[in-house]
């Protein structure tokens, strides 16, 4: 064992003392001690929002243990994201056939496993969807093709495409398909021209027998994007090869989509799913209220569908939340805890959020300068508190993509689009960081008034 180890382990057994098992489980689990000169400390954690919590709530306790071993009055503490800096450079594709791993290791998009179509809750909002897809999921030729799913943000469309993706994977390895969201897509046809590699990219997605795309209006002012797109999709649709889509808006509400691009995606069938309603709602939330290790009371739960009318994640959230709530300040779930701690968070919307609100709340998140929010740096450190704020001011102040690129420096709308995509499919795929876009929305709403 190292020096760093031996160091590590002894200020975790302190802490653990001190804070109890519960939070030292919760909070330090798969951290490491990367550094220690006796002045300073670098702890490696596994995600952002682990890195915000701990220097939010844990570095007077880790100066403390530090400072004493090193016999120092004061010692400063960072926190570094232990991870691959290169995954995120790899264009991302899931692709299920009969492959070697090694053939497409370096490609690879893994799909959320818990996206079930046996998982997915029915009822009027999305029963047409889901059927409509369990009918694209059957061995025979569907009586429509393209399947074009269209929605606002958390709805369910992406459980959708997964779920089929996850069940063709499951029962029907004789066939090939391709889950990817647009952007992916649209990224890898880039590298393929870059790399004069454009033939062996067509080869790759025009011979699958099912191409799921999510997203697609990311393709919206793409022309030579949408040109190539157009191609892959006439000769997947000319060989009767089954074409899943899905976006936030209709083909004919998807802004500078070229027109025949447009007409292709409304030759099969176009589906709306809706926002679920107070009794699809209550059927899901007591779905993934069954997955958590407390129990939430009915009451709870139909005050929770009552007061959450826009989207499947914030019920999701309101979950994560209240269980955090209860867990951290040792209370049992009831509406009266509901109530103090949903309200403000979700419910309260009628108080005006201004934008330096939400701006002031990621500045001191991040520990940024406004200035660097504002400049066209593309540093990790700064690109992505902007992409964290461009997503809060549109969920929070529901500004147009070109309203927020105008705050922002005359950005364009898509990157915009670029930005708040990027940072929803986190949210979906990572708990925590979930949790860490909750605690800045609770944060805005609670300073607010203060600032």
């Amino acid at each position: 064992m190292n020096s760093c180890s031996k160091i590590w382990d002894e200020v975790l057994q302190h802490i653990r003392d001190r804070v109890g098992t519960l939070r030292f489980n919760l909070w330090f689990k798969n951290t490491r001690l990367e550094s220690f000169d006796g002045s300073n400390v670098n702890i490696a954690v596994p995600n952002v929002f682990t890195q915000v919590w701990l220097k939010e709530n844990f570095t007077s306790l880790l100066k403390e243990d530090f400072s004493r071993l090193g016999n120092k009055k004061d010692v400063d503490i960072t926190f570094s994201i232990s991870q691959n800096s290169n995954v995120e450079n790899l264009p991302l594709i899931e692709t299920i056939q009969n492959e070697k791993k090694s053939d497409v290791i370096n490609n690879h998009l893994k799909l959320n496993r818990v996206l079930r179509l046996e998982d997915f809750i029915v009822g009027p909002s999305n029963r047409l969807a889901y059927t409509a897809a369990l009918e694209m999921v059957r061995g025979r030729q569907p009586t429509f093709n393209p399947l074009f799913i269209h929605g606002s943000v958390g709805v369910g469309k992406t459980h959708l495409l997964q779920g089929v993706c996850n069940r063709i994977k499951e029962e029907q390895e004789v066939i090939s398909a391709v889950y990817m969201p647009a952007e992916k897509w649209t990224n890898e046809f880039i590298y393929s021209l870059q790399k004069g590699k454009t033939e062996a990219f067509r080869q790759k997605y025009r011979n699958v027998d099912m191409f799921l795309i999510d997203d697609v209006h990311f393709l919206s002012n793409k022309q030579g994007v949408q040109e190539e797109f157009l191609h892959t999709f006439n000769t997947l649709s000319e060989l009767s090869k089954k074409i899943i889509l899905a976006s936030d808006a209709h083909p004919k509400m998807i802004g500078q989509l070229k027109e025949n691009l447009a007409s292709r995606f409304m030759s099969g069938m176009v589906v709306k799913v809706d926002k679920p309603e107070y009794a699809t709602r209550l059927i899901i939330l007591r779905s993934k209220a069954s997955k958590f290790d407390v129990h939430f009371p009915e009451k709870v739960l139909e005050f929770i569908a009552e007061k959450l009318i826009d989207n499947i994640r914030e019920i999701e959230s309101s979950l994560i939340t209240l269980s955090a709530h209860a867990k951290f300040n040792e209370r049992k779930i009831d509406l009266k805890l509901a109530n103090e701690v949903l309200c403000e968070f979700f419910f309260n919307k009628s108080k005006i959020i201004k934008v330096n609100d939400i701006e002031g709340i990621v500045l001191n998140y991040f520990n940024i300068a406004r200035s660097d929010l504002h400049s066209s740096k593309k540093t990790k450190s700064i690109s992505f508190p902007r992409q964290v704020c461009m997503y809060l001011m549109k969920l929070l102040l529901d500004w147009s993509y070109q309203q927020i690129g105008n705050y922002f420096g005359s950005k364009k709308h898509t990157t915009v689009m670029f930005a708040i995509k990027k940072i929803t499919e986190q949210i979906e795929s990572d708990n925590q960081f979930k949790s860490l876009i909750e605690i800045l929305i609770e944060n805005v709403r609670k300073s607010k008034n203060k600032l």
